[in-house]
């Protein structure tokens, strides 16, 4: 990892692709979700740390006790005079000693007034009750380092189209003998910057617990033989082993009840790519499909990564005025499209091949800026995270060029999730003005297709129009197959086509 990937945390995209390959194991989903934090007040019976350091106590002590020259006192505690006159300057700049000169031209040093306060302070350190709030991870039950002002309220988190995974054990907060378990000790070292505690001595008072999030990226693996799900958590982009470890050790996987989850989805998509192409996806064909994955694994990570530095230079082009700087990106934009270009073509011996989870996503936004000719895409679900105005100005962009474009939506389910209402409202008046945008609520569809021109068409369990935040997601397996065999795609396109 270099230093800007040390700054800059992963989009869950970028999380997938990079940290998706597991010995043993199949990365078979990804979501944003947002995980449980107890922020609780308490007080505390505690000890604050002296108010001296242990040099400098003896130091003033010394002097109190008539050794107050600079060779006596270095002679009396054993250190070196250089130290001990640099130490004795910085008591004199916080005003705890001064000098005055003997008769004899010696110079004295003696304890000032703060300097007496500071000592008696040091000898009359009592336990004391203070305040505290200590924010607790609900996951791992432990305290938890996070500035309150970056999470998330219930409100909000669900605004966000986040999954929510409940706390362990049970979804309950703390309570009062969890907390007083902890080492309090660590726990509210930092809380209050201006004084260090050195020892929590009781916990006394817990007060109102309130519950808040933080989000997380959660990645889903299935193992490659057998049923076994693993799960891992990302934090700011970053592997969060302790959230991880605590899940497994709390069974998340089976309180959340995912593998029956994982498979009702595998059975419920290859049915659904049964009813959309019954007869080119066949069990050899998908059983050949399978085995190429492996092999073909590498090259998709790699032509992911050149994609993510694709996007890197394009944002950088929009935030430079420079013409020397966006010339010189754009050169290296072209350069990394080659390069990717030369990579897919491991891709055209094969047929089918399984769609990795992380390819999705940045195919579908290719296909937006790529389609020369034609676009379908058939998804149940519309939201208005996904078609946002960016996404929607890409539609309107292929139309103005003269691409047929086609997308289809609707399902006969009673389906209380956000509609796109914003993004439906946007396309059919589109619709309405150009001839080439084939807009249409399908009303009882379960198929998901994305098909460009003759190059190829994607089918299996991806949302194309839904696939960002979806707070009730359940757990799945994405299944997809990509196809660029131009026989199949266009009599795929034709299914489809007769429904406009």
């Amino acid at each position: 990892m270099n230093n800007q990937d040390a700054m800059v945390p992963l989009e869950p995209n970028d999380i997938a692709r990079r940290y998706g390959s597991k010995p043993g194991y199949q990365l078979i989903d990804f979501l944003q979700v947002f995980l449980p934090v107890f922020v609780i007040p308490i007080e505390a019976i505690v000890i604050a740390s002296k108010p001296l350091g242990l040099i400098d106590e003896f130091l003033l002590r010394s002097i109190t006790e008539n050794i107050n020259t600079l060779p006596t006192i270095s002679g009396f505690l054993g250190l070196d005079e250089v130290f001990v006159k640099k130490r004795l300057g910085e008591l004199i700049t916080d005003d705890l000693i001064g000098y005055a000169t003997e008769p004899n031209g010696i110079a004295i040093a003696k304890v000032t007034a703060k300097g007496q306060e500071a000592i008696k302070k040091v000898m009359l350190v009592q336990p004391k009750r203070e305040s505290f709030v200590l924010t607790i991870d609900g996951i791992t039950r432990q305290p938890l380092a996070i500035r309150r002002d970056r999470l998330l309220t219930g409100v909000d988190a669900r605004a966000y189209g986040l999954k929510e995974i409940r706390a362990f054990p049970d979804d309950k907060a703390p309570e009062f003998d969890d907390l007083a378990a902890l080492d309090l000790t660590q726990a509210v070292a930092g809380v209050k910057k201006e004084r260090s505690i050195e020892k929590v001595m009781s916990l006394v008072h817990m007060g109102k617990r309130i519950r808040r999030f933080q989000e997380a990226t959660m990645l889903v693996f299935r193992s490659e033989r057998g049923r076994e799900i693993h799960v891992d958590f990302f934090i700011d982009g970053r592997p969060h082993k302790q959230i991880t470890d605590a899940f497994a050790r709390h069974d998340g996987v089976k309180s959340l009840h995912i593998l029956e989850q994982v498979e009702d989805s595998v059975a419920q998509t290859k049915s659904e790519i049964a009813s959309v192409m019954p007869d080119f996806l066949t069990e050899k064909a998908t059983q050949v499909a399978a085995a190429a994955r492996a092999s073909l694994q590498p090259f998709v990570t790699k032509v992911g990564n050149i994609e993510s530095k694709i996007t890197e230079k394009e944002f950088a082009i929009d935030d430079t005025d420079s013409r020397v700087e966006i010339e010189k990106l754009k050169k290296q934009i072209e350069t990394l499209n080659a390069e990717k270009d030369k990579d897919e073509t491991d891709f055209s011996s094969h047929d089918v091949r399984l769609f990795e989870v992380y390819e999705h996503r940045p195919l579908f936004m290719r296909s937006l800026d790529s389609a020369k000719s034609r676009l379908l895409i058939i998804s149940p679900w519309i939201t208005d995270q996904v078609l946002n105005n960016l996404r929607l100005k890409k539609i309107q962009a292929l139309v103005d060029r003269g691409v047929e474009v086609f997308i289809g939506y609707g399902t006969s389910d009673n389906d209380s999730r956000e509609k796109g209402y914003n993004a439906i409202r946007f396309l059919s008046e589109l619709a309405h003005r150009k001839h080439n945008l084939h807009f249409k609520n399908l009303a009882d569809t379960h198929a998901k297709v994305l098909l460009v021109d003759d190059k190829y068409a994607v089918i299996g369990s991806f949302n194309w129009l839904s696939f960002e935040g979806d707070r009730r997601k359940k757990f799945r397996e994405e299944l997809s197959y990509y196809v660029n065999v131009k026989k199949e795609i266009e009599k795929l396109f034709q299914r489809y086509n007769s429904r406009f």
